[in-house]
């Protein structure tokens, strides 16, 4: 299986640009196109948050969406797969750019925590944007990331909210900082093996076939606060 570092790797060479950020929307990587279709270096942008860097503004706004909350993460925490969409983006020269931007949730690249990834192109690049998305999805599927940017755009109907265990809900909460299961039963003073037996019981009630789809499952029932996942 593919480390992390390939799969950022793959990443870093794709031919559409591509950014990540984490749940509190830190930029934690910034590819090589970003730079060739924004102007801005990678040292210029790591570690700030992405609405002070693109500033999208979609069509007919008059300001940044982003400054009202990111589509992404509202998306995220409705338990939504984010849509395709197009905007203007700021570029260092400080002008702005048409872009197409598709987001996916992505988990297993930075520290195994979902993490959002967006995939964009300019008008120049648009041609083989499709193309080039769906070869980087295939090379990070078969690196062993997990990625959910073609699930269902709705959730499916709960009767009721599942009720997790304070140790089941510690566990996911750990899970979603991309924390291993070692790290997690040396933090909680209990076996590797009662961690698996955690994780496949809120699986089970959370209706998640994987972890990320845990871990956004309990974001939008508000089992997991978005503001306590903060790195």
């Amino acid at each position: 299986m593919t480390t992390a570092a390939g799969l950022l790797s793959s990443l870093a060479n794709a031919s559409c640009g591509a950014y990540g950020v984490t749940v509190d929307q830190t930029i934690v990587f910034w590819n090589r196109a970003a730079e060739r279709i924004l102007g801005f270096p990678s040292q210029a942008v790591l570690g700030r948050r992405c609405y002070e860097v693109v500033a999208g503004i979609a069509p007919g706004a008059l300001t940044p969406q982003c400054l009202q909350g990111c589509p992404s993460l509202h998306c995220l925490r409705a338990g939504l797969v984010p849509a395709t969409s197009r905007l203007q983006v700021l570029c260092s020269s400080g002008e702005r750019k048409w872009v197409n931007i598709m987001p996916m949730v992505v988990s297993g690249i930075f520290k195994n925590a979902p993490l959002l990834v967006h995939l964009f192109a300019d008008q120049e690049g648009s041609e083989d944007f499709d193309e080039a998305k769906e070869t980087l999805r295939d090379v990070l599927v078969a690196g062993g990331a997990d990625i959910l940017s073609d699930a269902p755009t709705a959730p499916e109907p709960r009767a009721e909210t599942p009720i997790l265990t304070e140790r089941e809900q510690e566990v996911l909460r750990l899970m979603a900082l991309g924390w291993a299961t070692p790290q997690i039963a040396v933090e909680l003073g209990i076996s590797r093996h009662t961690v698996r037996n955690h994780i496949r019981n809120l699986r089970k009630k959370l209706q998640a076939s994987t972890k990320l789809e845990a871990v956004v499952t309990g974001i939008r029932l508000g089992i997991l606060p978005v503001n306590s996942l903060s790195p």
